[in-house]
């Protein structure tokens, strides 16, 4: 860890366990990322400071790396607490200033991909309503720094600049510290997982099913460009820091291409929903995990697609794909 900073690993009510937030020191004092919106998140998070002689009435400014509740649930609570000024992306700053409406278009938009992709009700249902239950994990809060690709910010004595990764989600931004050949890149990248290019309602686009945007394509150009930046440390929004991040892109592009390959197989042996590969892939799938699953598979899909290998027949409203020729 760089001379200045603190990671505090706030514990979550989710899968992914622990949500890893920054303190960096100085002028303006500054907290990346906030963890959701839970008692026993803020009992950590206070607990945390306070290790560190500092309470949530000190800080300055809050960034926000990008739209999922664990890593901007409780900005609205620290922001009235401290009157801290909060940035974040501009596609950011949109949603979450009502974070109620665009988690009602993020459910219907999901909904209606299921739909065309083969999702039985039930378990498109079943995921509307964990998704409801969810929405308690964060509120809306005002953007006070609306930041776009290349801005500059200053954070904690050190001066990061602004770059726009979509992928894992389409509001993944991470800042770079140039001057200490480092990063904080929230999902972005992490360094125990693959980061699951979901497939969000887009933000800057049509949201029209059929027309979505190809998320793993865009993921991987993403880590390709983060790799290209050549830097010594990533701080990432869960697990370890990541250290010169070029080997670990590399893994990941093969760990996709192998994938890609795995699910092409399938369609060799005849047509299948972009469900179907799902089910084969992952037997047994709980259903909280079914979009996500069904995410991974669609984002293999537009590459395979985009090869000219798989070709996509819409009948009665599902989507059907089939080995090209």
């Amino acid at each position: 860890m760089i001379e200045g900073v603190t990671k505090l690993a706030i514990p979550t009510p989710f899968r992914v366990g622990a949500v890893n937030c920054y303190l960096l020191e100085g002028d303006p004092l500054t907290l990346i990322d906030t963890g959701p919106n839970d008692k026993a998140s803020l009992d950590a998070l206070d607990a945390g400071l306070g290790e560190l002689n500092r309470t949530v009435e000190d800080l300055e400014l809050l960034i926000l790396t990008h739209q999922h509740y664990d890593h901007v649930g409780l900005a609205a609570e620290l922001k009235e607490r401290s009157g801290a000024k909060v940035a974040a992306h501009e596609l950011l700053a949109g949603f979450v200033a009502d974070y109620e409406a665009a988690m009602i278009l993020e459910d219907d938009y999901a909904a209606a991909v299921m739909e065309l992709h083969g999702v039985p009700e039930k378990t498109s249902t079943a995921l509307q309503e964990r998704s409801r239950s969810y929405r308690r994990y964060a509120a809306s809060v005002e953007i006070d720094h609306v930041l776009r690709e290349g801005d500059v910010i200053d954070a904690g004595e050190r001066t990061l600049t602004v770059a726009l990764r979509p992928g894992h989600s389409p509001t993944d931004t991470i800042f770079i510290d140039t001057g200490a050949w480092s990063a904080f890149v929230g999902d972005h990248l992490l360094g125990h997982i693959s980061s699951n290019p979901v497939l969000h309602r887009p933000l800057d686009h049509e949201a029209d099913p059929r027309r979505r945007r190809p998320t793993l394509i865009r993921y991987l150009a993403s880590m390709e460009e983060t790799a290209k930046l050549d830097l010594e440390e990533l701080f990432p929004g869960h697990g370890e820091n990541i250290t010169y991040c070029r080997d670990l892109v590399y893994e990941r592009g093969q760990h996709h291409e192998e994938r890609k390959e795995r699910i092409f197989a399938e369609f060799e042996k005849g047509p299948r929903t972009a469900n179907d590969i799902a089910l084969r892939l992952w037997p047994g799938l709980p259903v909280d995990q079914a979009y996500l699953a069904l995410s991974e598979v669609l984002g293999h899909v537009d590459m395979l697609v985009d090869e000219g290998r798989v070709v996509e027949e819409e009948s009665a409203g599902v989507i059907t794909l089939r080995a090209a020729g």
